[in-house]
């Protein structure tokens, strides 16, 4: 199953446990993975980043891989500006507090990390973006601007009736494409798994 809004809202649930832990190791085995080591209250965790365009994905992991003897710059400048820092929180070694953001976005090839300052401007990120390939551009010192979406945001709907306006007069096999390219968050696989043997109203429930 893709990893939609639907999953990341799940996950995000999920890592609850880990905030407040101390980053205290970042690797970069390979081009599309970042791995945090974090400790918390006597246990060491491990929060895998993985924005292969396939297999985007967030999630902690007890599998170890084999890591470059060279870190690669990304992950150089991450040790720099998280290394000692907390997941709520970035303290530098003079005790300065300077709020960072580590943004993920998992949206199949679209996939990045990207790392920000409080003034919300890109210090680096995996994987550099230029104004000729994209409507934003995700290189340093640029300010980071949230990806557009033109699709309607399904936590929004009010209630069944709304969600049946917006997909009212659409046949029965045309159900999925439509749910998923008329919400955000919705992957076409999650919508084919909701319509299937449901009414609408069962669909919207199921969603919800």
């Amino acid at each position: 199953m893709a990893f939609d809004g639907i999953t990341t809202k799940a996950i995000v649930d999920e890592l609850q446990n880990i905030i407040g832990s101390k980053i205290d190791k970042i690797h970069e085995p390979d081009k599309n993975t970042i791995i945090l080591g974090l400790y918390l209250n006597g246990k060491n965790y491990a929060l895998n980043i993985c924005i292969d365009s396939h297999n985007c994905r967030i999630n902690l992991t007890t599998h170890q891989k084999e890591n470059p003897l060279v870190a690669p710059n990304f992950c150089m400048l991450l040790r720099k500006h998280l290394l000692g820092g907390k997941i709520s929180e970035i303290t530098n070694e003079f005790n300065e507090i300077e709020a960072k953001t580590l943004i993920i976005e998992l949206m199949g090839k679209h996939s990045n990390v990207i790392l920000t300052n409080q003034e919300e401007k890109i210090i680096d990120s995996m994987r550099h973006i230029d104004s000729r390939n994209s409507y934003r551009e995700i290189l340093p010192s640029r300010i980071y601007v949230f990806p557009k979406s033109d699709k309607l945001a399904f936590e929004k709907i009010k209630d069944f009736n709304e969600f049946n306006e917006k997909i009212s007069n659409i046949e029965e096999q045309d159900l999925a494409k439509t749910i998923s390219s008329t919400f955000t968050g919705i992957s076409f696989s999650f919508a084919e798994s909701a319509v299937k043997n449901r009414t609408k109203e069962q669909i919207y429930n199921y969603i919800k």
